[in-house]
């Protein structure tokens, strides 16, 4: 994993950045081919230990996703959250980056977003996985 020790992600094992960008960290049933995120070592399909690490993509399509106005201690409304679809098949839930405006309008359901690392919120150092529009439909 690419980060600095003082920049260390809010969950491990989930995101890592490497040469070519960031990747989720997912599993795949060597059986049925289901993905699974966060990995597994179970198939949430067939329920064989038949899952192997894998790196999923780094886009998706917005799904859905809402405006969130009320925001945990530490942090600040409104910001966005959303439902993103992988080629995969899976349906990732994911804070929306801070650099998009925290406005209904800033999305569009069906635009295609791209994987991104950045800080939780704008004043935190711990980074996570987020996703933004990709710039063609940005």
């Amino acid at each position: 994993m690419s980060t600095t020790p003082e920049r260390a992600f809010l969950v491990e094992d989930r995101c890592e950045v490497g040469p070519d960008g960031p990747h989720l960290l997912a599993s795949r049933c060597e059986r049925c081919d289901r993905y699974a995120f966060p990995a597994r070592q179970v198939c949430p399909r067939c329920k064989l230990r038949s899952m192997s690490p894998v790196r999923l993509g780094q886009r998706g399509t917005l799904y859905s996703f809402t405006v969130c106005h009320v925001a945990p201690e530490g942090w600040k409304a409104p910001y966005l959250q959303a439902y993103i679809q992988l080629p995969e098949g899976l349906r990732i839930f994911s804070l929306i980056s801070n650099s998009i405006e925290p406005a209904g309008e800033s999305l569009r359901v069906g635009m295609s977003m791209e994987l991104v690392v950045e800080p939780v919120h704008p004043e935190s150092e711990v980074l996570t996985f987020k996703y933004r529009p990709r710039e063609e439909d940005a």
